[in-house]
């Protein structure tokens, strides 16, 4: 057996799916770099892609506005290293990052979302997982995934969401698989 090579360091990851709205997420991305004192980075993939390193303590909702429309928040214990090109290189240069990914209403519903993280540093992934695991505590839980071409209706117990994504279900807005074409109803609403 070949010795593991020590620049590549096995990657672990974990995801939590949810829905929830851009601002909720955002608020949430803010209370964990002000409790635990981490970096934020929010990245726009359209028209151009540009990713923006904040300074501690910022304001992430105004950095979110300013940038708008971003899609991604990345959150680190250490400085970002800025000047990346595309989103590959943000990750490549910025290991080690607690991700969210901000989907909008749109017209079609609301799209599932995650909070998620990769490391090949298996303490750094436990403690994002602990906060999300803490978070995770404050959502409501639980789904049907019904996918609308031929009915079929699937338990999912752990998908989560948010207050703010249960009062869009409650008003009628459709809750949309991250990808694919499957609708969630969540369990607190049939």
């Amino acid at each position: 057996m070949a010795d593991p090579n020590p620049f590549l360091p096995e990657v672990t990851a974990f995801a939590l799916t949810l829905h929830a709205m851009r601002s909720e997420l955002v608020e949430i991305a803010q209370g964990w770099a002000d409790l635990h004192s981490l970096y934020v980075a929010v990245e726009r993939f359209y028209p151009t892609y540009a990713a923006v390193s904040l300074p501690l303590a910022a304001p992430v909702a105004a950095a979110v506005a300013e940038q708008d429309p971003v899609r991604r928040l990345c959150l680190r214990r250490e400085p970002f290293f800025d000047g990346a090109i595309n989103e590959r290189q943000q990750t490549q240069w910025n290991p080690e990052c607690l991700t969210i990914v901000l989907h909008p209403v749109s017209d079609d519903g609301l799209r599932a979302t995650a909070l998620t993280a990769r490391s090949g540093d298996i303490d750094q992934l436990q403690e994002w997982a602990g906060l999300v695991r803490e978070k995770a505590l404050e959502l409501h839980r639980g789904a049907y995934a019904i996918e609308p071409e031929h009915g079929g209706r699937q338990h999912v117990p752990e998908h989560f969401h948010t207050r703010g994504a249960h009062d869009l279900a409650a008003a009628g807005v459709p809750m949309l698989a991250a990808a694919g074409s499957a609708i969630y109803e969540f369990y607190d609403l049939t």
